[in-house]
């Protein structure tokens, strides 16, 4: 296995990514294709399984063009994705439904109620729970009952890849809810039966072979095995070596996200009331966290109104040069990252964001800039809360799209008063890491983050802007808590 190459296989929210890594952690080639999400009403969010399904293909093809002669040493693919979302499929596992909800959508809201009230808070995990897989099933048993009806199986995005490409049903501990004895309770809530959810198997197990046909389509000439892997998040926090209790990632991708390991998981109730999440990780250990719901999603918008249209890399570039000449502070402006509703430690899907302190001089760097802080000013609200679970935080990276930005990186570093490494890959790397392991090529996954992940050195904060950000920190939250009201539907 020395000579041999590991692909990790990433369906994000907005871009599968795929990329071809030696066992050292050395990155070959790596290859992006988009699909959108669409957002047909407020609170709704979908995507296509054939955009999925049509991305892999061409990601996969490309890689394979960069990797030229070097594809033939692929020794295994490993699998990630985002979650929780719902994907009601036939024997076939051909999707029932043209688009799916996907993790950001909220229409679920009162069937999780009903979830709660009918069943108390022990099946809350996975996922804010008003967004949850759970409430996802019970929202299509009720309103779609025919095609419920008609469904051979309720999988999520990792789960329908796998199934897809392997012909294989199963499901890994971080992601979609499987068919353990835990979830009784909660389908025959759903009007739902265990037989129809995947079993759950280890991360690190490999499926099988790609599907005999299948792997000539993507350009492969021999069947690889495929490793199910774990969700995004998780296969996040592996990239970055966090594997030890007090280490975790920020993710300053579609949301913003903290993700620590701990020892113990969050007792259910606490999680429902303070919008945390909680589910197993790797090695008997867990993955504490918290959001806003709009991270880089944020910039991403300001960028399209911006742009009166497409957003592209350069319409990003630009946005973020000319914030980098708006003063800490941004003028006095303040941005409420709500546009998918707020999360940690609140869960409100009806909260909506908003621009304060804007004058006839407020410039366009001074929004732009105000959007990094906002979402930081979320981040660190978020990760306070977390600190009341995982004392004794030694390690955080950040990683994402966002990350990518010195400006911004520099911001979350001054605004939570903490070193923040930069997570040079993301999520295809962690799958690549398991790939690596379930094949032998790593003796388990603490060998594979010593050998593979890949970090730079810590972005320091600035003293002087540490205090500053403190007391405007205090503003922030001090403003949203005076008008409440401002800032829900």
């Amino acid at each position: 296995m020395d000579n041999a190459l590991f692909v990790g296989l990433d369906v994000g929210t907005t871009h599968v990514k795929a990329a071809a890594f030696r066992p050292d952690g050395e990155q070959l080639a790596l290859a992006v294709r988009g699909y959108p999400t669409h957002y047909p009403h407020p609170g709704w969010a979908e995507q296509s399984p054939a955009d999925w399904q049509r991305a892999v293909r061409d990601c996969l093809g490309d890689l394979l063009d960069g990797l030229g002669r070097e594809a033939d040493r692929i020794g295994a693919i490993g699998l990630s994705a985002h979650a929780p979302s719902l994907i009601p499929v036939d024997a076939q596992g051909r999707s029932l439904l043209e688009r799916v909800p996907i993790w950001q959508d909220e229409r679920s809201v009162p069937q999780a109620q009903s979830l709660l009230d009918e069943i108390g808070v022990e099946w809350v995990g996975l996922g804010m729970p008003f967004a949850s897989f759970a409430a996802k099933l019970r929202w299509l048993t009720e309103t779609h009952p025919a095609i419920a009806a008609d469904a051979a199986y309720a999988l999520g995005v990792k789960s329908y890849l796998a199934l897809w490409l392997t012909g294989q049903l199963a499901t890994d501990p971080s992601s979609e809810p499987g068919s353990t004895a835990a979830w009784d309770p909660v389908c025959r809530a759903c009007g739902w039966s265990l037989d129809r959810l995947p079993p759950v198997l280890p991360a690190d197990v490999i499926l099988g072979p790609m599907r005999d046909g299948l792997h000539q389509e993507f350009g492969l000439r021999r069947p690889v095995p495929v490793a199910l892997g774990l969700n995004d998040g998780g296969s996040a926090a592996l990239a970055s070596g966090a594997i030890l209790p007090g280490r975790g990632l920020l993710a300053l991708s579609t949301n913003g996200v903290v993700y620590l390991v701990a020892d113990d998981p969050v007792p259910a109730g606490d999680r429902l009331e303070r919008a945390i999440f909680c589910w197993p990780y790797l090695d008997g250990r867990w993955i504490i966290g918290g959001q806003t719901k709009a991270g880089a999603a944020s910039l991403e918008w300001l960028a399209r109104i911006m742009a009166a249209g497409f957003v592209g890399g350069e319409d990003l570039e630009r946005l973020l040069a000319e914030a980098a000449g708006s003063p800490l502070g941004s003028r006095g402006v303040r941005f409420f990252p709500y546009l998918m509703g707020q999360g940690t430690p609140r869960d409100n899907p009806l909260a909506r964001g908003a621009f304060s302190g804007l004058t006839l001089s407020t410039g366009r760097a001074d929004l732009t800039r105000a959007v990094l802080e906002g979402v930081a000013f979320a981040l660190r609200e978020a990760l306070e809360e977390l600190e009341q679970h995982v004392p004794g935080i030694d390690r955080l990276n950040l990683s994402g799209g966002g990350a990518r930005s010195a400006l911004w990186r520099q911001i979350t570093s001054d605004v939570l008063a903490r070193p923040l490494g930069h997570l040079q890959a993301d999520s295809f790397l962690g799958a690549a890491m398991l790939a690596a392991v379930a094949v032998g090529a790593h003796s388990d996954t603490g060998a594979a983050a010593r050998a593979m992940a890949r970090t730079s050195d810590a972005r320091l904060p600035d003293p002087d802007a540490v205090e500053s950000y403190a007391a405007l920190y205090s503003q922030f939250i001090q403003q949203r808590e005076a008008h409440a009201g401002f800032f829900r539907t």
